[in-house]
C-alpha cells in the first residue's frame, strides 16, 4: 500500500500465520508497524506495514462480524473492570465453549449473559464477578466508561440519525484505484 493510504480508518487485509484477515487501521506506530483491528474477530494486532494490502472491493461489502458485547446486568465496583477482574473473565471465557443470552440489543451494544454449562452446576459470569467483588448485579445495562476505548470497532461507526440505529463508516477507497 501506498505510504498515503496508511492511516487510521483505512479499510484493508493483511496476512497473519497463512490466514488473510479483513483489518481497520488504528493507529500508525512509527514507519514500521500498525495496530490493526480484526473486524471479522474483534481483538487489535501490530503488524508491520509492508505486510498490509488493499482489500479486494467484493470483500468490503460483508459487514464485520465482530460484534460489540457486553455482559448483562453488571457493572464495575470502581467505575472501570480492575485488571483482576478482567483476567478473571478471560480465565472464565479461556477454551470453552460458552452459552450466550441476550438480554437486549441497545445503541450497537449487544447485551448478553453469559454462562459455562460445562460443569455439573452452571457457572454465570455476572455472578462470579459479583461474587468475587468486582462487579455490582444492577439489574439494568450500563455501557463501561471504556468501552468506546476497548472497542476500537466504534471508531468506525457513525449513527445515521436515527434513534438506536448506526451504520458503519465507509472506507476512503479513492487510493485503490490508483
Amino acid at each position: 500500500m501506498p505510504e498515503s493510504a496508511v492511516r487510521p480508518g483505512q479499510l484493508c487485509c493483511v496476512m497473519i500465520s497463512q490466514w488473510w484477515y479483513r483489518v481497520v487501521i488504528h493507529r500508525v506506530i512509527n514507519d514500521q508497524e500498525v495496530e490493526v483491528f480484526c473486524a471479522d474477530y474483534g481483538q487489535l494486532q501490530i503488524v508491520q506495514r509492508s505486510q498490509l494490502r488493499f482489500l479486494k472491493w467484493c470483500y468490503s461489502k460483508l459487514p464485520a462480524q465482530a460484534i460489540p458485547c457486553s455482559l448483562a446486568w453488571v457493572k464495575p465496583v470502581e467505575g472501570t473492570w480492575s485488571s483482576a477482574a478482567v483476567l478473571l473473565f478471560k480465565d472464565l471465557c479461556r477454551f470453552k465453549e460458552l452459552v450466550g443470552i441476550v438480554d437486549e440489543y441497545v445503541n450497537g451494544i449487544l447485551y448478553l449473559f453469559l454462562c459455562d454449562t460445562s460443569t455439573k452446576d452452571d457457572v454465570y459470569f455476572h455472578s462470579v464477578l459479583s461474587d468475587m467483588g468486582y462487579a455490582d448485579v444492577c439489574g439494568e445495562n450500563i455501557p463501561s466508561q471504556e468501552f468506546e476505548e476497548l472497542n476500537p470497532l466504534a471508531l468506525y461507526i457513525q449513527p445515521s440519525g436515527k434513534q438506536g440505529k448506526a451504520e458503519v463508516v465507509e472506507p476512503d477507497l479513492r487510493f485503490q484505484q490508483e
